[in-house]
């Protein structure tokens, strides 16, 4: 069954949608009047439906029923994450969608990559939402700073080969923090350390961004699920 994304909050009844989304169901999709849908606000919510109408800038859908489906575990990992060269960003911000994560936060540091608009990064998450059935959209953004990210508090971890082996602990909200391609200055690793941010390894090679937001995220989230 195709999904498409609506505006929250989703509920039970005709609901109208417009914009992209529209574009998407009558030009890509083809959905005619009948076609039975899957939408979802982005919010958590989805529901199954008929397409009722479609018109040239907007089509309806008679949802039948609606779901509030429980988070993963993966929807309590923030990512704070320095923006890779050329694509990748929107590869690690698929990736990461599609894990479930709560939020992906573009990391300002020194060696790091000018970071690019969030407009394709928000598109590609909604794809990745509705490839993979699921119902709620991460957070992206605002872009934070490493001074920032020391004052906060909570469970904050830095992946970085001086580490201890990675150790997910007990399921609670996480900030997990990924350096640029080469790595973060000895200024700012000192100043997340005297913040309380905690160092952990997940490899003894130098992985690339991308790899190392994904496997981070994946091992989480795999620990986790294995306690509930």
């Amino acid at each position: 069954m195709r999904t498409l994304l609506v505006s929250a909050p989703l509920k039970a009844g005709e609901v109208v949608i417009g914009g992209d989304e529209a574009h998407h169901g009558r030009s890509v999709l083809r959905l005619v009047v009948g076609d039975p849908l899957r939408v979802a606000d982005g919010a958590g919510r989805s529901g199954v439906g008929v397409v009722s109408r479609v018109e040239r800038h907007q089509l309806s859908v008679t949802v039948s029923q609606v779901e509030l489906m429980a988070d993963d575990p993966a929807a309590l990992l923030t990512v704070a994450v320095a923006v890779p060269k050329g694509d990748r960003f929107t590869d690690l911000v698929r990736g990461l969608t599609e894990l479930g994560v709560g939020a992906i936060l573009p990391l300002a540091c020194q060696r790091g990559e000018r970071i690019p608009s969030m407009d394709r990064a928000h598109r590609i998450a909604a794809e990745a939402v509705k490839q993979c059935r699921r119902a709620r959209l991460p957070v992206l953004g605002p872009v934070v700073e490493i001074p920032t990210l020391a004052a906060q508090s909570g469970s904050r971890i830095v992946l970085d080969r001086t580490g201890s082996c990675a150790q997910p602990g007990i399921l609670a909200s996480t900030m997990l923090i990924i350096g640029p391609e080469g790595g973060f200055t000895d200024s700012e690793l000192l100043t997340l350390r005297d913040g309380g941010v905690v160092m952990a390894r997940l490899a003894g090679p130098v992985l690339r961004i991308e790899t190392a937001a994904l496997a981070a995220a994946a091992v989480w989230t795999s620990a986790w699920e294995a306690t509930r």
